[in-house]
Formats: C-alpha cells, sequence, structure tokens
C-alpha cells in the first residue's frame, strides 16, 4: 500500500491482528489453568494431567513445519480464523458431550489447542511483513508482545476467579467465547487480504527440480545467523520450561501458607516485564527507525536466563519482583528481536522458517518439561532451574562470541583484498 491512507489502513489492520492475539492468548492462559485443573478433578490422576500436557505439546511440535507448508499457499488469516473457530468447538463440545465421553475429548482438544496455537502463531508472524512492511517491523513486533502480555496477566488472573466462582463449564465457555471473539477481529483483515497478496507455493530459491528447498535446504539459504538464533530459542525453550515446572514446587516452599499467592506474583511481574519491553522497543524503532539487531538478542536472553535463576534463590519480595520484571522485560526482548530477524528473510522462505522455528521451540520447552520434572523429584528446583538455565546461557554465549567474530572478521576482509 503505497499512499497514507493504505499505510493507515495496514496500521488498523495490525491493531485487529494484535488485539486477535491478545484475545486468544487470553483464553490460552485461562484455559492452561483451567484444563490443567480439570484434568485432574476429572481423572484424580497428576500421570493423566501431564499426559494431557505431554499431548498438546507433542500435537504443537508436530504442527509446526505443517503449519509453515499451510502459511506458503493459502491465506494466512483465514488459516489464523480456521484455528480459533477449532479450539472453540471443541471447548463446547467438551462442556455439551455427558460425562462418559468427556475423557477422549480432552485429548482431542489438547490436539487442537496445541496444533490450532502454533498454526496462529506460524501463520500470524509470516503474515506481518506483507501488512506493514520491513521499516515498521519492530514497532508492529512490539504491539503485538504489549498487547499479548496484557491478554497474559488477564488470562492468568482470571483463571482461578472463573473456575472458583463459576466452575469449568462457565470458564471453558468464556474461553471459547474468547476464541470466537479473535475469529471475528481477524475476519476485516482476512476480507482486505487480496488474492493477490496471496503467498505462493514457492518463489525465489526452488531446487533444481523446480520444487521448494527441503528442510536442510531452508536452513543453509539462511545460514548461518538464522539457524544459530532458533537453536538459542530452543535452549531458551528448554530453560523456561524449568522455571515452569519449578514454579509450583518452589511457591509451595517458599510460601507454604499461600503457594498461589506468591506464583501469581512471580508470573505477573515477569508478564509486566515483558508488557514493557514491548512498549519501549515499538517506541524506540518509531524513534529511530532502526530495528533489534543479533546482538541484543543475545545479550538479552543472557540476562533473561541469569535473572530468572536469581528469582530462585529465595528472594524478598520486595527484590524477587524486580528481578522477575528484568526477566520478562529481557525475554519480550529476545522475542522482538528474534521475530523481526526471522521475518527478515526472502519472503518465499519465511512461511516455512517460521514452521521450522515454531517446532524447535516446542521440541526444547517438551524436553525442558520431561527433563526437568523428572529432576525436580530429586533435587530442590534452584539446581534444576539453574542447569537448565545455564544450558540456555551457554548457548546464548557462544552465539555471541561467534557473532562478534563473524562480524569482526567480514570487517576486516576488505581491509585484507584492498591493494
Amino acid at each position: 500500500m503505497g499512499g497514507p491512507a493504505g499505510a493507515d489502513q495496514s496500521w488498523g489492520d495490525l491493531r485487529l491482528v494484535a488485539t486477535a492475539h491478545a484475545v486468544s492468548t487470553f483464553g490460552s492462559f485461562l484455559n492452561l489453568v483451567a484444563l490443567g485443573l480439570f484434568v485432574l478433578h476429572l481423572t484424580g490422576s497428576p500421570v493423566q494431567t501431564g499426559v494431557f500436557m505431554a499431548v498438546r505439546l507433542a500435537a504443537g511440535f508436530l504442527t509446526g513445519p505443517v503449519a509453515g507448508r499451510l502459511a506458503a499457499r493459502h491465506r494466512r488469516p483465514y488459516l489464523m480464523i480456521g484455528a480459533d473457530l477449532l479450539a472453540a468447538g471443541m471447548l463446547v463440545l467438551l462442556v455439551t458431550v455427558p460425562a462418559g465421553a468427556r475423557t477422549p475429548v480432552l485429548y482431542g482438544l489438547a490436539v487442537a489447542l496445541g496444533a490450532g496455537q502454533t498454526l496462529w502463531g506460524v501463520a500470524m508472524r509470516a503474515h506481518l511483513p506483507t501488512m506493514v512492511g520491513a521499516d515498521r517491523l519492530t514497532r508492529a513486533n512490539g504491539l503485538v508482545v504489549t498487547l499479548r502480555s496484557v491478554g497474559m496477566l488477564l488470562g492468568f488472573a482470571s483463571a482461578g476467579v472463573l473456575v472458583g466462582w463459576l466452575g469449568y463449564h462457565v470458564a471453558f465457555l468464556v474461553d471459547a467465547a474468547t476464541y470466537l471473539l479473535s475469529a471475528l477481529l481477524l475476519l476485516p483483515v482476512a476480507r482486505r487480504t487480496p488474492a493477490a497478496d496471496r503467498p505462493a507455493p514457492t518463489t525465489g530459491r526452488t531446487t533444481v527440480a523446480g520444487r521448494a528447498p527441503g528442510r536442510f535446504g531452508l536452513l543453509r539459504a539462511v545460514a548461518p545467523v538464522v539457524p544459530a538464533m532458533i537453536a538459542v530459542r530452543a535452549a531458551d525453550a528448554f530453560g523456561s520450561a524449568s522455571h515452569n515446572v519449578g514454579l509450583p514446587v518452589y511457591a509451595t516452599l517458599v510460601r507454604p501458607d499461600s503457594p498461589a499467592t506468591f506464583a501469581a506474583t512471580f508470573t505477573t511481574a515477569w508478564a509486566a516485564g515483558s508488557l514493557l519491553a514491548g512498549r519501549w522497543a515499538a517506541r524506540r524503532a518509531k524513534r529511530s527507525g532502526r530495528g533489534p539487531t543479533e546482538l541484543p538478542f543475545g545479550v538479552a536472553t543472557c540476562l533473561m536466563s541469569v535473572c530468572f535463576v536469581l528469582a530462585f534463590t529465595g528472594l524478598p519480595v520486595w527484590l524477587l519482583v524486580p528481578v522477575t520484571l528484568a526477566a520478562g522485560a529481557a525475554d519480550g526482548y529476545a522475542e522482538i528481536s528474534y521475530t523481526t530477524r526471522l521475518q527478515a528473510v526472502d519472503a518465499d522462505l519465511r512461511p516455512r522458517l517460521f514452521g521450522f522455528a515454531s517446532a524447535a521451540q516446542n521440541a526444547g520447552f517438551g524436553l525442558g518439561m520431561i527433563v526437568c520434572a523428572a529432576l525436580l523429584d530429586r533435587f530442590p528446583p534452584l539446581p534444576v532451574v539453574g542447569a537448565a538455565h545455564g544450558l540456555a546461557l551457554a548457548v546464548a554465549l557462544v552465539f555471541l562470541v561467534a557473532h562478534v567474530r563473524l562480524r569482526t572478521a567480514a570487517r576486516r576482509q576488505p581491509a585484507e583484498v584492498a591493494p
């Protein structure tokens, strides 16, 4: 879109997409809490609760490459709408089926939520550059992270209230309504996405046979920086799994009288930090016109890991809140830097790259959940979180050192070849 009116329209569409993402995120975090409690209530088995989460994560992991291919061939807003409608339909089905049929529906819901969330995220991130252009991507990603953080805060805060006061069925119907609202917000964007803007199946870099490059060909096409960033993000997901699994255990140890209050303080401070990072990145990009680079991504990842480990060292609340806030801010800024960099690749590679990146992150998070849950049976939270985030910190430091060396070598090369 060339003129100011077109730019205003594209930014208006972005606001609709970011708001839909926030509403969908609210639903995701609401059901993350409510469904976990419901599975435990229905089955009475912590193992079944773990299996439910594992199915959800596995569905997200397996959907990543498929989501990339779908986003390369179809109008992405309609894919996002489809994912929302599937989640809403399965939640309504869970409420309306007889009690004896709820267990199989639950596992179908786990698949729908895991696959749908991955498809939604891949389609959205691949679509943003076609909406706002490369010069406003950092601002766009900052807005998305800001509103998503609001959705996370409200989702966490409302889950206990809805389940405790109104019951599981009302909570699930409210959850379904959030996905329907998200789909309605996306509908004008989908209608304004012309057929001419629909991504072609293959353009640009292809193999000799005329087909898109395979998975390793895709990584070679964007090497070395982008695959290295994906590896850092996967290690980061592994580390993040440790504090997600370890937080309930740690909260019970440090606040046995009110572990839920402690956990709520921790997650609220983290989400608030992510919100602040989104606002700051968007304003900085608007003022300077420059987006984040690979170096701040690596630094932010290191800072996030260090802060999360510090948060499990028994800090008093007055110090825990700013440390967790800093962890959330670093996490949010790393995500903005990472997403913006992946969006800068060739348009024909972008959807499949996001599909692969999503699968890598889901694999890191799922593996981290399994490993850290097993370790927490034998060790207290601090060494488990320290080891997992220590791995993420080590990978990020290797990335930083390699990146600095590559930049130094690139600067010296012209001088060496000069006569």
